[in-house]
């Protein structure tokens, strides 16, 4: 039967899976970015341009998946509405906002960083918002600990 505990085991895994992705992508960027051009007809000039996008949002990226990766592991030890996990989602959300500014800024040089800016933007929000809705419970949660 699923359980949340297999839930938060799953999180995890594909957190460090995407971890290790990125840090592979560090190394396979200019061969997986050239190989794709190459294979859909595109102009090898974007290499170097998605490359760069790529590796300007690699920091953010790690960030975020690192602060995943802790928040999960609070919820596992059942610390849910704390101030650590508030600051790991408010971490997560600007990172998206970095990563969705770096490929607003590198739309010039492709236009479909505009897509992939956009949904880094889009995603940040929502996690502001679940950000604000921990807050909140927080909020509550520490009133009623000390209602008797």
């Amino acid at each position: 039967m699923w359980t949340k505990d297999y839930s938060i085991r799953l999180s995890v895994f594909f957190t460090r899976l995407f971890l290790v992705l990125l840090a592979a992508g560090l190394f396979l960027a200019p061969q997986v970015v050239g190989w794709f051009i190459q294979s859909t007809g595109g102009r090898p000039v974007f290499t170097g341009r998605i490359c760069a996008a790529f590796y300007c949002c690699a920091g953010p990226a790690a960030v975020l998946l690192w602060s995943l990766d802790r928040l999960l592991a609070a919820l596992s030890r059942g610390e849910v509405f704390t101030a650590g996990n508030i600051a790991l989602l408010r971490r997560c959300s600007w990172c998206c906002m970095v990563v969705a500014a770096v490929c607003l800024g590198f739309t010039v040089a492709l236009f479909y960083f505009l897509l992939v800016a956009a949904a880094a933007a889009f995603i940040g929000l929502i996690l502001r918002v679940v950000k604000n809705v921990f807050q909140q419970a927080m909020a509550l949660k520490e009133e009623n600990d000390y209602t008797i």
